[in-house]
């Protein structure tokens, strides 16, 4: 599958406290990690989107990430803790990340029919507190410590 923004995802995901930093945001601030990776793939790009077109994704993907992405992950943490599923939660883990695929794949799609326009200034920091439900701040310097965090990581 020729996907640019799930290429661009593994290499960024892979960096030094960028897994860590998402799934901080994911587990404290219910974020959808794809749309962090999303946000961080349209800064690389020169490009962000209006407030009311990341709900409008969000919305799209929610289906989803609640009823694929949301149960494997569950299911992989929760055996975590038995080892004799250790096999298996791999298998888990595989379906979830294909799952994780699947979702950008929506993603990528929705993104091609919409107008991204050119980014200003601050631009994956409003992103970034958006997708996190933080009040945005014009120059960053207000943003809670994850999104600083997340933005030293991401941009």
């Amino acid at each position: 599958m020729d996907n640019p923004l799930w290429e661009y995802s593994l290499q960024l995901y892979a960096r030094p406290g960028v897994a860590e930093a998402c799934i901080e945001a994911q587990d404290h601030y219910a974020a959808d990690v794809n749309l962090l990776l999303y946000a961080a793939w349209l800064a690389q790009q020169g490009l962000e989107l209006a407030p009311g077109q990341w709900r409008a994704l969000a919305v799209h993907v929610a289906a989803w990430r609640r009823r694929v992405v949301a149960p494997l992950r569950a299911l992989r943490r929760d055996w975590k803790a038995l080892p004799d599923a250790a096999a298996l939660r791999e298998q888990v883990r595989a379906l979830e990340l294909a799952a994780e695929q699947a979702q950008q794949a929506q993603m990528l799609a929705w993104h091609r029919r919409q107008a991204p326009r050119p980014a200003r200034a601050g631009s994956l920091t409003r992103a970034l507190a958006c997708l996190l439900g933080c009040p945005p701040e014009q120059d960053g310097s207000e943003a809670p410590e994850l999104v600083r965090r997340l933005l030293a990581l991401l941009g």
